[in-house]
């Protein structure tokens, strides 16, 4: 009864801010995406590839100046420093071989090769929506959401677990039954690549974000996770429960791209004068996936039918 109500107070908002926000959404990111593309085009021939991964020198934050101005970074998680010598949450998928690209990619980024990403227009939609979406996500479900800091894993004295970290969304304490219950906060809001005709709630999570969902409950020591997903044309809510068993694998496939690849190659990087770190660097160089990268796609997906979808909305309507 609680979210039924919340929920026509959101269809009462929604109807109210929805015209403007889709007419400034189109207005403003259809511009943005223009300068981008035209900006991308002209340096896209400066740019080569190895091995089918981006070159040390692809896609330098001057490439994209638009996507550094104030107005389109987070409103609160200004930790670029502190995540540059991390493996942070949200590249735990990347980091053993969800994306094959992806994992070279990230081991130049941590020995120092290239610049760390630092945002596309996906990220600036997101920073611009999450604010609305945390509102929302505390009107449905009653909850009162904190906002912590940069969080180092710190479950052992020892100094090698601090290199996992985790930026937080919010977390979330209730009562069930009485008894204390402790959540973290993840919020999405997808781009669709700018395509708003498509802009629908999940249905069900993405598998390449259980990975960095384990690793929060993990990180935070928390027994939940609430994602809340903002789209255009409504919302949907998912819960989520941790799973110590999924942890030791992923954290095996973790430390052995930590471990064997970036430590020992940030050593040498950052004391030899190293011009071709592809090349160079290729003993220490990871393959494209992990040896558990499949079995743990296919333990996200596990996780993934078992999470509840609690509720989801369009344009204000309950659907199934």
């Amino acid at each position: 009864m609680v979210i039924l109500t919340c929920i026509r107070a959101i269809k009462d908002f929604y109807f109210a801010t929805f015209s403007f926000q889709n007419m400034r959404y189109h207005s403003c990111s259809s511009e943005i995406k223009k300068i981008i593309v035209s900006q991308f085009s002209s340096h896209q021939r400066k740019y080569s590839t190895a091995n089918g991964v981006l070159s040390p020198k692809v896609l330098p934050d001057e490439a994209y100046p638009i996507l550094q101005s104030s107005a389109l970074q987070h409103w609160f998680k200004n930790w670029q420093e502190l995540r540059k010598h991390k493996l942070t949450a949200s590249t735990f998928s990347g980091a053993i071989g969800f994306w094959p690209k992806r994992r070279v990619q990230l081991w130049l980024e941590k020995i120092g090769a290239i610049k760390p990403f630092s945002g596309n227009l996906a990220t600036c939609w997101s920073n611009i929506k999450e604010e609305e979406a945390l509102e929302r996500y505390k009107l449905i479900t009653g909850n009162t959401v904190c906002f912590p800091d940069f969080q180092v894993y710190r479950k052992t004295n020892h100094e090698e677990d601090d290199w996992l970290a985790a930026s937080p969304d919010g977390l979330v304490e209730s009562l069930i039954y009485g008894l204390p219950s402790r959540g973290v906060l993840e919020v999405k809001c997808p781009f669709y690549d700018g395509d708003m005709t498509k802009a629908f709630p999940w249905q069900r999570i993405p598998l390449h974000y259980i990975p960095q969902a384990q690793g929060l409950m993990e990180i935070l020591d928390r027994d939940w996770m609430d994602m809340y997903v903002l789209a255009v044309k409504g919302s949907s809510l998912f819960r989520m429960y941790r799973d110590p068993e999924y942890w030791d694998a992923l954290k095996i496939a973790l430390s052995d791209f930590w471990w064997k690849h970036v430590h020992p190659a940030r050593e040498l990087y950052t004391n030899s004068a190293i011009s071709n770190p592809l090349f160079e660097l290729r003993s220490f160089r990871p393959a494209p996936r992990h040896e558990l990268c499949s079995f743990l796609v296919y333990e996200s997906k596990r996780i993934v039918d078992n999470s509840g979808l609690i509720m989801r909305e369009i344009y204000g309507k309950l659907v199934d």
